[in-house]
């Protein structure tokens, strides 16, 4: 790691930018919520930045190991292969848009990188298809590079988010991280700044840092008698504060916020209709991205009445 330090600067994270980049991809996201990958694409493609990925990539098995499917050894064997993958074809750092990546990546990295002899065990293992991981790939978050290039952002963006009252979840899993992160995990703000490059005004609602309670593990690890009740405490105090959008950073919180709506207002919570997307879509929205392209039809809570409020309508840029 670059510095050992909780909370770091953007250009510590990102001792440059990049000219391309090996895009993780998030089987939560692609599966779920496929426009979010594609606002990443679009947005860093106008940023400058090329985006490279591989079919060959697998899932990062953290959740699976998490969920106790399997031994820690199997997920240390898939860290080095995907890992030693973007090393040997691409020799570029890692870049994830899932905070359950991110943390599952680092931390099974760690655990190779302070123990030989698991590091031993994985290369053994994943030799047999040639591979080799010798940690020289860094695993960073997407979100970083927004923040490094916030200016460049606000530049580029052609349809400002004027008057819209946006509010971040920003999820544990990165917030949790012990070093290396951009913010500290009580009163984190460069979201918020992002939203303000954006033209958005930021709501700090007051359960902004409450969990999402599910994450992709919810039919695993939780009862929906527990969580409910913890995802309608959040959505009161944005409601109450009038938040009309809210955005995450990883696609497992999504899920739990944009789908978990309807069933939370069946039981009696609520109602709730307030869209949550990826921060990519929100920043792919204000740089002008045609929204046919960002995939917000996979939405269970609908984004038609803050299309209209921006004055867009679905159709309006096309289906091609």
């Amino acid at each position: 790691m670059s510095v050992a330090r909780r909370v770091i600067t953007p250009q510590e994270q990102i001792a440059e930018v990049p000219e391309k980049i090996f895009l993780f991809r998030s089987c939560t996201g692609s599966m779920e919520y496929p426009g979010t990958e594609n606002a990443i694409k679009e947005v860093l493609k106008i940023l400058g930045v090329e985006i490279v990925s591989d079919p060959d990539q697998s899932c990062c098995a953290g959740y699976i190991l998490t969920c106790s499917g399997f031994t820690p050894e199997p997920a240390l064997a898939v860290t080095a292969r995907n890992l030693g993958m973007v090393e040997q074809r691409y020799g570029l750092d890692t870049y994830v848009f899932c905070n359950g990546c991110y943390a599952y990546i680092r931390e099974l990295a760690h655990v190779l990188h302070t123990h030989p002899d698991y590091m031993k065990q994985a290369n053994d293992l994943i030799s047999q298809w040639g591979y080799k991981y010798e940690e020289k790939t860094k695993i960073l978050h997407v979100q970083e590079l927004y923040y490094l290039l916030l200016d460049k952002i606000k530049e580029k963006v052609v349809r400002p988010l004027t008057g819209l009252r946006v509010a971040a979840h920003y999820g544990c899993h990165y917030l949790a991280q012990q070093y290396n992160i951009l913010d500290e995990g009580d009163l984190p703000t460069f979201h918020e700044e992002i939203y303000e490059a954006l033209g958005a005004t930021p709501v700090f609602y007051k359960h902004r840092r409450m969990c999402c309670g599910y994450a992709v593990g919810r039919g695993f690890t939780h009862k929906e008698s527990v969580v409910q009740p913890q995802l309608s405490k959040k959505f009161d105090s944005a409601k109450e504060d009038g938040v009309e959008l809210m955005t995450t950073t990883c696609p497992g919180c999504n899920v739990a916020l944009d789908r978990e709506q309807p069933n939370l207002n069946k039981r009696g919570f609520g109602p709730y209709d307030i869209p949550v997307i990826d921060l990519g879509q929100l920043i792919a929205l204000a740089l002008g991205v045609p929204l046919w392209k960002l995939g917000f039809n996979a939405n269970t809570t609908p984004m038609d009445g803050i299309l209209t409020k921006l004055g867009l309508e679905k159709g309006e840029i096309g289906d091609e």
